[in-house]
C-alpha cells in the first residue's frame, strides 16, 4: 500500500506541476494577447497624424473642386445673362425712348 500511496503522491505532484506549467502558459498567452494589444494601440495612435491628414487632404481637395465648378457655373450663368442682356438691351432702348416720346406727347 505504500507503494499505492508513494505512486499517488507522485502523480498528485506531476499533476499539480503540469497545472502549475498550464497556468503559467496560459498568464504568458495573456500577456503577449495584452503586449500585443498595446502595440497595436501604439500604431493606431502614432498613425493618427497621417489619417487626419490624408482626410484633411481629400476634404480640400473636394473644396477646390467644387469651388471650381462652383466658379463655372457661375462663369456660365454670368455669360448667358450678359448674352439675353445685350439681345435685350435695344429692345429696352426702343421701349424707353418711346415711352418718353409717348409722355411727351401726351403733355403737349
Amino acid at each position: 500500500m505504500s507503494d499505492s500511496l508513494k505512486d499517488l503522491l507522485q502523480a498528485e505532484a506531476e499533476a499539480e506541476a503540469i497545472v502549475s506549467a498550464g497556468e503559467k502558459e496560459r498568464d504568458r498567452i495573456i500577456q503577449k494577447a495584452l503586449d500585443d494589444a498595446l502595440d497595436m494601440e501604439r500604431q493606431f495612435k502614432d498613425r493618427l497624424p497621417e489619417m487626419q491628414q490624408s482626410f484633411l487632404d481629400k476634404a480640400q481637395e473636394r473644396a477646390a473642386q467644387t469651388i471650381a465648378e462652383m466658379k463655372l457655373r457661375y462663369g456660365e450663368r454670368n455669360k448667358t445673362l450678359r448674352e439675353l442682356a445685350g439681345k435685350h438691351e435695344s429692345e429696352a432702348l426702343e421701349r424707353a425712348i418711346a415711352m418718353l416720346v409717348d409722355g411727351e406727347q401726351a403733355r403737349s
